[in-house]
Order: C-alpha cells, then sequence, then structure tokens
C-alpha cells in the first residue's frame, strides 16, 4: 500500500500546489487580470465555442497561438501554462483519437506487426484535428481560471444571474475540495506511520478502497452540517449582487478582438469548406 498512498499524496499535494500558483497568477497586473471577469468570462466561452466547431489544422494551430500570446501578457510562464494544458490532453483525448487511427478507413499509412491493425491517413488527420481543438479550447478555458480569482469569478456569475443555487454548489464545492483533500492525506498518513511494512496490490487496493469509503461519508455529513449552519445563519438561497465592476477600456479592446475572431473564424470556414 505504500506506493499508493505516497502517490495519492503526492498527486494531492500537486492538486492543491496547483491551485495555489493559479491565484498567484491571478494576483499579478496582467492583461487579463485587469479585464472585468464579465467581459473575460463571456469572450473565452465565445472562443472555445468557435474552436470546437473549426475544422482546418492550420486556423486551429492560428487560434492555439492567441492564448499563448495572452499567456505572456499577462505575465504567466508560457513552459507552466503549456504544461498545464498538455498533462491532461494524452490521458482524456487519447481514448478517443488512439483508436480512431485505426477504426476510420483510408490510405493506409503503417501497420502494426502480427495485428493485422493497419492506422489510415485520414485517422491520422482527424486524430491531430481532434487533438489540436481539444487543447485549444482547454487552453482558453485554463487561461481564464489563471487570470481570474475566485471571488471575481463569482461576482461575474451573480452579474450575468445566474441562479443562485448554482453560485452556492459551486462555491461550496471549490471551499471544501481543500478540506477533504486534507482530511484524506491525513488518513493516509495516520495509516502509514501504524504499517511495519508494505502491503500487497490487492491489500494496497482495499485499504485505498477504506480511505475513499470514508472521505464520501465525511463530504456527506459536513454538507449536511454545513447547509443546517446555513440555514441558522438565515440563508436564504439568494446571493449578494457585486458591486464595483465597471467595464474599462481594456475590455472593449477585448471584446472588439473576440469579435474579430469570430469574423475570422467564419471567414475561415467558408474558405476551407
Amino acid at each position: 500500500m505504500g506506493g499508493l498512498l505516497e502517490s495519492t499524496a503526492r498527486e494531492v499535494l500537486e492538486f492543491t500546489t496547483e491551485a495555489v500558483f493559479s491565484e498567484r497568477y491571478a494576483r499579478k497586473n496582467g492583461l487579463l487580470q485587469r479585464a472585468d471577469p464579465r467581459v473575460k468570462l463571456l469572450s473565452l466561452l465565445t472562443l472555445v465555442t468557435v474552436v470546437v466547431s473549426l475544422r482546418n489544422i492550420y486556423v486551429i494551430l492560428f487560434f492555439y497561438t492567441v492564448p499563448l500570446v495572452f499567456a505572456f501578457l499577462s505575465h504567466i510562464r508560457v513552459s507552466d501554462f503549456i504544461k498545464r494544458v498538455w498533462f491532461f490532453i494524452p490521458a482524456f483525448t487519447g481514448l478517443i483519437a488512439v483508436p480512431s487511427i485505426f477504426m476510420i478507413p483510408g490510405r493506409p499509412v503503417f501497420t502494426i506487426p502480427f495485428t493485422g491493425w493497419s492506422a489510415s491517413w485520414e485517422g491520422l488527420t482527424w486524430a491531430v484535428l481532434f487533438t489540436l481543438r481539444v487543447a485549444t479550447a482547454v487552453s482558453y478555458a485554463i487561461l481564464f481560471t489563471m487570470t481570474t480569482r475566485w471571488k471575481d469569478f463569482v461576482s461575474a456569475l451573480t452579474s450575468l444571474r445566474v441562479p443562485g443555487a448554482v453560485i452556492t454548489i459551486t462555491t461550496l464545492a471549490y471551499r471544501y475540495i481543500f478540506l477533504l483533500a486534507k482530511l484524506l492525506l491525513d488518513s493516509m498518513h495516520a495509516r502509514r506511520s501504524r504499517l511495519a511494512g508494505d502491503l500487497g496490490l490487492v491489500e494496497s487496493w482495499k485499504e485505498a478502497g477504506k480511505h475513499m469509503g470514508a472521505t464520501f461519508i465525511k463530504a456527506n455529513s459536513l454538507g449536511e452540517e454545513v447547509y443546517y449552519a446555513m440555514l441558522a445563519r438565515g440563508y436564504s438561497n439568494e446571493t449578494l449582487r457585486s458591486e464595483g465592476l465597471k467595464i474599462e477600456k481594456t475590455d472593449y479592446a477585448l471584446a472588439v478582438f473576440t469579435l474579430i475572431l469570430l469574423a475570422l473564424a467564419v471567414v475561415t470556414t467558408e474558405v476551407f469548406r
């Protein structure tokens, strides 16, 4: 169980560290950090919608360079930004992209020995297109999270008339996921300190299941306690309107730039159809 516990603890610590770094970047005085969160949210959502509808690789590559430039202008280390984007891409897109290389019929490129599986040129093209499209869309999403503080994000949701229940659930999930992660980490360290040796693979999975079950039970109990505490303090499923948000010149420029990219996507789609 030692290897499983240690790897799980490391993943928890890395998750918490990444969240702290995101807040650190969001506090910098960069281009997107100065933008109004409402304009930034709507602009980036528009760009994500545009990207997932693109069909040309060269156009997608152009749209991929846009968040890189924005990251540089927002005082974000580009290498950290790229690593954060591509860390999850192989795991999630590979399950879809890799099989399509052999499933989509077309001109064969190579064949895996002893299997008879042939990769087609059309399958490779589709896999590259799909991967780039996902990476570009994720880049815009991560760019928003890295340049926006959580309280500004909640303010934007409130100003955009998002239902109070949605904002409350999102806020509680964001705040208490760190507490639950710490509880899980403490329980694993406590269990580790009482072991005289390493357990086998089966025993490790059993112990990991116990930790996960205990964490879910604790999360359910904690959720009820927090909800009753909120009701006792007058919670009525409403959120207060945020004040102080103001549209500046940077926001108008960001909105115009988004419209230009939207028009460019429409034109290129018609040209390469």
